[in-house]
């Protein structure tokens, strides 16, 4: 069974939210960033868990707000905190890295540390297919440390079945599968985590097409 399907919320949100982590506060500020700055009139979240950064979404001007998960679980919970606030929410079970994974396109997706644990390229192929023309990817990727282990070993050890699964993504490797797919880097970031940690942090662009006769732009 697939760790993930085996930590709880509750596990998950506290170790994220931790001061030695604070990883939940960085990728929560990503999100608000990034609906401000590009005001997605519909945006897809892989690797959703319970909802972090849904806080943000405008529905007066986002009308389709996605939450993509393998665990159940964590949907339930999101659907709590966000289905009345956010009535364009709709939300999927399922594995983004499937062959067959897509949802109807969206403008804006966000994924934030997932890619540590799936197959990058079929993810990434996978994404492309749910983005429209012209759509944004923001990604963010864990970097190595030299002073910690990649998943913090905190109080939460339920955390820790993590580490057998997770395999670090090198930037310029994303970069290059995510080029091949068709998806054109506009921006990058380095966010120094604690612990000697870092985030980087991708904003790709999927072509524009010709409204005539749908050629890239």
């Amino acid at each position: 069974m697939n760790p993930w399907l085996k930590i709880p919320a509750e596990d998950y949100e506290s170790h994220m939210s931790l001061p030695d982590v604070a990883q939940a506060q960085v990728l929560n500020s990503l999100m608000a960033s990034a609906l401000k700055a590009y005001r997605p009139d519909s945006i897809a979240v892989m690797g959703c868990t319970t909802g972090n950064g849904f806080e943000h979404i405008d529905p007066s001007h986002t009308r389709r707000a996605i939450g993509v998960d393998i665990n159940t679980g964590y949907l339930t919970f999101l659907k709590k905190r966000f289905a009345e606030r956010l009535p364009c929410l709709e939300l999927v079970e399922g594995d983004v890295a499937s062959a067959d994974f897509q949802v109807g396109p969206v403008s804006m997706v966000f994924a934030g540390l997932i890619f540590e644990y799936v197959e990058v390229m079929d993810t990434v192929n996978s994404i492309y297919r749910s983005m429209v023309s012209g759509g944004i990817l923001l990604s963010v990727l864990q970097l190595p440390s030299p002073d910690s282990s990649p998943v913090t070993d905190t109080r939460f050890k339920s955390l820790a079945m993590l580490a057998p699964i997770m395999n670090l993504v090198s930037p310029s490797e994303f970069s290059g599968i995510c080029n091949s797919a068709g998806l054109k880097l506009l921006n990058s970031d380095t966010i120094p985590l604690k612990k000697g940690k870092a985030f980087f942090v991708g904003i790709y662009q999927k072509p524009a097409c010709d409204s005539q006769d749908g050629r890239q732009m």
